[in-house]
């Protein structure tokens, strides 16, 4: 027979483990709000899901009290899921959806910074060549001569180059 503190440290990993498979629970609750996944792929999300969370309270049980089960186990358990869907399980779920939204923001970000880095030398390449073409309308230039006198559009007091790029000007 286990001694007063080992029973208490044995119900104390069996509370842990409920917390643990709370926070599981609403990684995977996020993931399939996030997915909305079909019937099919939500039956075998959750056998995932308890493929997982089996070994976890199975290491909680061997950690705790030898994986012997008794009552104060299943009650354990029952008080940890209980204290974090009441405690935690609010806060735990804002943070979880504001680091996923600040990260897929800053890469966002980043990758559309990269893209106009990148995009931006050849549009404006791209409008350079094209507005030294011949239009219908414009005057030619005698031969012998290689630069048109046609200059960007003036708008106001302003050039406007890049029209699409307005937003970066001031």
């Amino acid at each position: 027979m286990d001694t007063l503190g080992g029973q208490v440290y044995g119900f104390a990993a069996t509370i842990a483990a409920g917390l643990s498979l709370g926070l599981l629970f609403d990684f995977y609750r996020l993931w399939r709000r996030a997915t909305r996944p079909q019937r099919l792929v939500t039956a075998v999300s959750d056998v995932l899901f308890w493929v997982v969370a089996t070994p976890i309270t199975y290491f909680y049980l061997v950690v705790g009290n030898w994986a012997d089960l008794r009552f104060y186990v299943f009650l354990g358990l029952f008080l940890g899921l209980l204290l974090y869907f009441g405690a935690f399980s609010l806060v735990v779920r804002n943070l979880i959806s504001a680091l996923l939204h600040f990260i897929a923001t800053t890469l966002g970000g980043l990758l559309q910074g990269i893209w106009r880095l990148i995009s931006m030398p050849w549009e404006g390449a791209a409008r350079w060549q094209s507005s030294r073409r011949w239009r219908p309308g414009r005057p030619r230039m005698a031969s012998g001569t290689s630069f048109s006198r046609v200059g960007p559009k003036r708008i106001g007091p302003r050039l406007r180059l890049w029209s699409r790029f307005s937003h970066l000007r001031k």
